[in-house]
């Protein structure tokens, strides 16, 4: 980080300041800092919408709400077979404007194929999920799926011009926007059809922007798309097909499976402590470990394959910072959980802050980890990736599995689950240094 960036603060802090965020990962952290203020902003918009929500619609919507959003976080990154992951990797622009045209292809066509079965056999096919209650709005669920997608390649593609700026101010954008649109439609008593289509807006608000913002770019790659470029593309980065489209699929299922396996062994007011326990401890991540994820994979796509010993340094130094920031806030919550989330959500909410302490055990290896398994992508590592993330469904069914052949309490429950995805989160980073190649 340059002096310059540094001046406002006093000399002894900004030596601290320098020392703590300079060297090798330091345009990371200046990437994450714009992301993170931009996702911030985007968050508290969020956040100060629920309490009008909750008077404008009635908890059967918000639950096809959930509904709606969790096939629109599982189908959605499918759409493009994950080839939109290797936007920010080829050195030419031309190469990755292929590789953007690919995905585009890709998700029109797949898109417009879920969209024919929706329309023909929705109802049959949403009632084999209990999500039934989704087949009237069956189209909202195709373009919610086109925004989702459209919004993640051009984002790529700012993450490979490392323009963090468009990104933060497009987060921003969805979240106001879609609390906008909640809010005026859930006035004029359309329910459950303004939450579904505010969420639409926030799946793909912004796109507008970043095609204007990056217009002129496609305009000028235009000259290179090839179909037999594309097929080389398509080839270079079979990987991301072959081994992240079942990778990304696990990773939805042990993203959502504690939740469920917590539902299938206790009461539902455990279920509810616990899910409010895991959105909690997930704020912070979404916040600062995604978007320095983001920064990273920018930043090391940057260097390339070639220079390996680069992004090593920087992902060790980057590993080191935030192992150094994530800690405190750990220990405070492993000691004081109960009784912050007491005052913060009231006294009925003390089980879960008991959860969010066990908890915050893991919270430190699995903040560390979320940006270090980005170099699988550079390094041709998707089937590595696949099979840890194979690992961790696996590891989630031995924990609740174990729980109920013994009967154990909820806690002793969550303990297991903290300590075996703890072990988890560390051997995978400490795989994920080791793969990198060593000249």
């Amino acid at each position: 980080m340059r002096d310059r960036s540094l001046s406002v603060f006093p000399g002894t802090l900004r030596k601290v300041l320098a020392k703590v965020f300079g060297g090798s990962a330091s345009n990371v952290f200046k990437g994450m800092a714009t992301l993170a203020l931009g996702s911030g902003i985007a968050r508290i918009i969020g956040i100060a919408a629920i309490p009008v929500l909750t008077r404008l619609y009635g908890p059967e919507d918000f639950g096809v709400l959930a509904v709606f959003s969790a096939l629109l976080s599982i189908l959605a990154p499918l759409l493009t077979l994950r080839y939109v992951l290797a936007i920010p990797l080829p050195r030419h622009d031309g190469m990755a404007f292929n590789l953007l045209m690919l995905s585009a292809g890709l998700m029109l066509i797949m898109t417009l194929s879920i969209s024919l079965l929706l329309w023909v056999f929705g109802v049959q096919l949403l009632a084999i999920f209990s999500m039934e209650e989704l087949a009237p709005w069956w189209w909202l669920i195709s373009l919610g799926l086109l925004a989702s997608a459209s919004y993640e390649m051009l984002t790529l593609w700012a993450t490979r011009r490392r323009n963090y700026r468009v990104i933060a101010r497009t987060s921003v954008w969805q979240s106001a926007t879609s609390s906008i649109v909640k809010i005026g439609l859930g006035l004029l008593a359309l329910k459950p059809a303004g939450l579904l289509i505010g969420q639409v807006v926030a799946s793909g608000g912004g796109i507008g922007s970043l095609l204007r913002g990056f217009g002129g770019e496609f305009r000028d790659n235009w000259r290179f798309l090839r179909w037999s470029r594309m097929r080389k593309a398509a080839w270079r980065h079979r990987g991301f097909p072959y081994f992240r489209v079942p990778s990304q699929f696990l990773l939805a299922i042990s993203s959502q499976a504690p939740l469920l396996f917590m539902a299938a062994l206790y009461d539902a007011n455990t279920t509810g402590q616990f899910g409010l326990a895991l959105m909690a401890l997930g704020l912070p991540l979404q916040l600062f470990g995604r978007t320095l994820a983001k920064a990273f994979y920018a930043e090391a796509a940057n260097l390339g394959h070639k220079r390996p010993s680069e992004v090593r340094s920087m992902a060790h130094a980057v590993i080191k910072r935030l192992a150094f920031f994530s800690l405190l806030p750990a220990i405070v919550l492993l000691f004081f959980g109960p009784m912050l989330f007491s005052l913060a959500f009231g006294d009925e909410w003390i089980q879960a802050g008991a959860f969010a302490s066990i908890l915050a055990v893991y919270l430190v290896f699995q903040f560390v980890q979320t940006p270090v398994a980005h170099i699988f992508y550079i390094f041709d590592g998707q089937k590595k990736l696949l099979i840890l993330n194979l690992q961790r469904v696996l590891l989630l069914i031995f924990c609740f599995g174990a729980s109920y052949m013994l009967s154990l309490t909820p806690e002793a429950t969550i303990w297991i689950y903290a300590l075996t995805l703890s072990a988890h989160y560390l051997l995978s980073t400490v795989y994920a240094l080791r793969f990198i190649p060593s000249s």
